[in-house]
């Protein structure tokens, strides 16, 4: 607040000096003119009444007018114009003293002949001298304003002084008809307007230098100033006033000159006298300010060493030569010092290492340069733990007396730069694992890359097997702890030197360093899988842990980053399809069937996000009488220029667990509405299969949203059945398809076991598992009639649905004669393009009005 009171305060000044040089610039221009127009009008009050025009020449009135000018735009600090205004007073003055001095130059002639010819007024023969002298002076001080130096300003001020001193001698000589104070000999005498013009600009020419010299002393609020404001009036007002007083007694026979004398001798007594006294009270009024000044000192400094104890910051102050002179209690502390003698005294930093005290030495130079330097150093603490100081070193102030030269202030920046490390290192790594993450092993893989030609490396892409099964049955703990698991064992089983790092989810990569041959890629894999062969145990249970690898190798696969990574992934995908558990080095035949299961992907996601995905209905018939029992939905899509598609064109989608929800959830709801528009139409469609994945089942919640899918349909649960293949009774988590199945089997909806014989299912699975039918599959029914072996099968299969109460479809039908076998052992019902291919829903109406009329004819 004081500060902007005291802006304030210095712009009123400023405005209040403004307003003054204008006025003092008016009023020299004012003279000017008025004396012109005396000469122009032959005006007796201007010439006689007003300014005694007779004795002002038409050349003077020409400068006061300029030089008035030439003030105006040096304030509005428009200099080219001032300096041109001031320029043309010097010529005009400089011409006048020539004239004078050596006679010939009628410049009054040359310039004013119509007025001098007139005899209009009577002619002044010359420019008074003491007016062209002061004249060229104040053109010369205007000049000198002009520039920027300090000691061409100082000397406008000594010219203004003398134009000044000049012009109040006139001005005397005119009050008290003193003549020869007012011309130089014989010569003519100055006006009274000139004067007073003079007066005016030179006044002007000092307050615009009002920031050096004179003035800045005049300005100054400390005891200079003060005295210098006292006793400059007394000095001008007192002599002034006792030489009047002398004058007016000797004029008026009051009294003779030596009493006038003695009457200047008192009053210049008086002056001498209030001089010493004015300048006594104000140097008593500074010594007691300085005294005052003096405690503040002192109890400032108490302060500020009170403040530095208190810091926790470490301040040192220094003198020239780097040696320490004060520091504070923090700075002991953290030197773990006992005394402060022990580093007053002493260079600057010398309990710091080598590497420190460079580092120290550049800050110090800095600081000694530019101002202020900065380094970090590190010093153990009691317990041996390094702590980081960041210091800055600044270079005070020379002027002052002080005997330090440089301050030196450290923070204890340890817990900072613990936080940052932590930040860093959360930034590059995987919290879960405590692995190098992507953009970690990025700029390792980088590093590589740039330095393969010299060393060759391995890339390995990992994939941990079954890992989403892991996360949907067991749950995401269960799935932290395995990827956990992976990343120890990996860890361990690579050689020191290699980078092992998590990417994302379960995909983990390994740079292994002077790998460059197939066979060593394939070693160290079967390193990783000896690592893995141990079961992991999660809340007291064993469960499998493997992994997939793919492998490329630098520079023979590539020489980039991006060309390695998806070589590697390429080999992944190979090792995926050969199975669990495998290692596939790249090669260039494994690109087509990427790039084909790529295309997979791609068609799949533009089907299910078009809505192309649709069921297709292919009927199955009730043997022995020709009657449509039900159908199963098979997965078609519809291509936008190649029609319908077969399920083998997005083979790839099946494998990926996402994409394979996520086309069952369709395949369901689009089913579950075609038997609500049937049921609805009254058609007696029987039931329709449909085929759901051990993927399917493992969900928690798939029999719970089935259900109550069928529920917000208001559809019967025994006009749904679902399919499933003996593999679902195999691997991990056959306890939840178990749940699933049973849970569906209770709730109405029967479950079928499709391909039956082809896999690895056994008589324990049709007791542990709620089968309520069985599918012979296609395979055994062709060239049936040839083999005798299919026909066995086929036989002991419906014998056994038979004893064990469980229907029995036959799948493949396509002749006659394998109906015929069938209904002779008594199979209960048949599938196959004996009685129809699948079709879309909007033909299954008019194939069950139909069908058993038709089916007859032709049998």
């Amino acid at each position: 607040m004081e500060r902007f009171q005291s802006l304030i305060a210095r712009l009123k000044g400023t405005r209040r000096t403004q307003a003054a040089i204008f006025v003092c610039a008016a009023l020299a221009i004012a003279m000017g003119l008025l004396g012109m127009s005396g000469w122009v009008f032959a005006s007796d009050v201007l010439r006689v009444q007003l300014i005694e025009y007779t004795t002002l020449n038409p050349a003077t009135a020409i400068g006061l007018i300029l030089a008035g000018t030439s003030v105006a735009f040096t304030a509005l600090r428009q200099r080219p114009w001032a300096m041109g205004a001031a320029l043309l007073v010097i010529a005009i003055a400089a011409a006048k003293i020539a004239d004078i001095v050596i006679g010939g130059i009628p410049v009054d002639r040359l310039i004013f002949t119509d007025l001098l010819d007139s005899g209009i007024v009577p002619r002044p023969s010359r420019m008074a001298p003491n007016t062209a002298v002061a004249l060229m002076c104040a053109g010369l001080a205007l000049c000198l304003l002009q520039t920027h130096g300090r000691l061409t300003r100082q000397g406008a001020q000594l010219l203004a002084m003398w134009v000044m001193l000049g012009a109040s001698f006139v001005l005397v000589g005119h009050t008290f008809s003193l003549f020869y104070f007012n011309r130089f000999g014989t010569y003519l005498p100055m006006a009274k307007p000139t004067a007073i013009g003079l007066q005016a600009i030179g006044f002007a020419v000092m307050a615009l230098s009002r920031d050096i010299g004179l003035m800045l002393v005049l300005r100054d609020r400390g005891p200079s100033g003060a005295m210098f404001r006292i006793t400059l009036p007394l000095i001008i007002v007192i002599p002034l006033t006792v030489g009047v007083l002398r004058i007016l007694g000797e004029r008026n026979g009051l009294y003779g000159r030596e009493a006038g004398m003695a009457l200047q001798v008192m009053g210049n007594v008086m002056v001498t006298s209030t001089l010493l006294l004015a300048c006594a009270i104000v140097l008593y009024r500074s010594d007691i300010a300085r005294r005052q000044q003096e405690i503040e000192l002192r109890n400032s400094e108490q302060f500020s060493r009170l403040v530095a104890s208190a810091n926790p910051d470490c301040i040192s102050l220094l003198d020239e030569d780097h040696t320490v002179l004060f520091a504070n209690e923090a700075l002991l502390r953290a030197y773990r010092l006992d005394n402060v003698s022990q580093i007053i005294g002493k260079p600057y930093g010398h309990l710091l290492d080598n590497g420190t005290r460079a580092d120290r030495d550049a800050a110090l130079a800095a600081a000694r340069d530019e101002g202020s330097g900065r380094f970090t150093l590190c010093y153990p603490d009691a317990a041996g733990k390094p702590r980081w100081f960041d210091s800055i070193i600044s270079r005070l102030p020379d002027d002052h007396n002080w005997p330090f030269r440089y301050m030196v202030i450290s923070r204890d920046v340890s817990e900072k730069r613990e936080i940052e490390d932590k930040v860093r290192w959360k930034a590059s790594h995987d919290d879960l694992t405590k692995l190098p993450n992507r953009a970690q092993f990025q700029t390792h893989l980088d590093r590589h890359v740039r330095q393969a030609g010299q060393e060759g490396f391995a890339l390995f892409a990992l994939d941990i097997d079954n890992f989403k099964t892991v996360n949907d049955t067991l749950g995401h703990d269960a799935g932290d702890r395995l990827l956990k698991t992976v990343a120890e064992r990996i860890s361990r089983a690579v050689r020191q030197g290699d980078v092992v790092a998590r990417l994302a989810g379960d995909e983990f990569a390994v740079i292994a360093r002077n790998v460059r041959t197939e066979p060593g890629a394939v070693a160290l894999a079967e390193r990783i899988f000896d690592s893995l062969r141990e079961p992991w145990l999660y809340e007291g249970r064993p469960h499998e842990c493997r992994v997939s690898i793919g492998a490329s190798l630098a520079p023979r696969h590539g020489d980039g980053a991006e060309e390695l990574f998806k070589h590697a992934d390429i080999a992944l995908y190979e090792a995926k399809a050969r199975g669990k558990g495998q290692i596939a080095v790249f090669r260039q035949t494994m690109k087509s069937a990427v790039e084909k299961r790529s295309r997979q992907l791609s068609l799949a996601r533009h089907a299910l996000s078009s809505d192309f995905i649709v069921p297709y209905y292919q009927p199955k018939v009730e043997l022995s009488t020709g009657r449509v029992a039900g159908f199963e939905a098979l997965l078609r899509w519809r291509h936008p220029t190649q029609g319908v598609q077969m399920p083998g064109t997005i083979a790839a989608a099946f494998e990926d667990l996402e994409l394979a929800h996520e086309i069952t959830d369709r395949m369901l709801g689009q089913i579950l509405i075609d038997m609500r528009r049937w049921l609805d139409r009254g058609l007696p469609f029987g039931h329709v299969a449909m085929n759901v994945t051990a993927s399917d089942l493992r969900q928690e919640n798939f029999s719970d949203r089935l259900l109550t899918s069928l529920a917000e349909l208001s559809l019967p649960h025994d006009c749904l059945q679902v399919e499933v293949t003996e593999t679902v009774f195999l691997g991990r988590g056959a306890e939840y398809v178990e749940r699933a199945l049973r849970q569906l089997h209770d709730a109405g909806i029967r479950v079928a076991l499709d391909d039956f014989g082809t896999g690895y299912a056994s008589l324990s699975h049709l007791k542990q598992f709620p089968v309520d039918i069985v599918k012979i599959d296609r395979s055994f029914l062709h060239d049936f009639a040839l083999d005798p072996q299919n026909q066995a099968i086929i036989n002991t299969v419906i014998n056994l649905g038979h004893s064990l109460d469980i229907e029995i479809v036959a799948e493949g039908i396509e002749t006659r004669e394998q109906e015929r076998h069938l209904l002779s052992r008594n199979c209960t019902y048949g599938q196959g393009y004996l009685y129809g291919k699948a079709m879309p829903a909007l033909r299954v109406p008019r194939l069950l009005t139909t069908f058993q009329s038709e089916f007859q004819r032709a049998a």
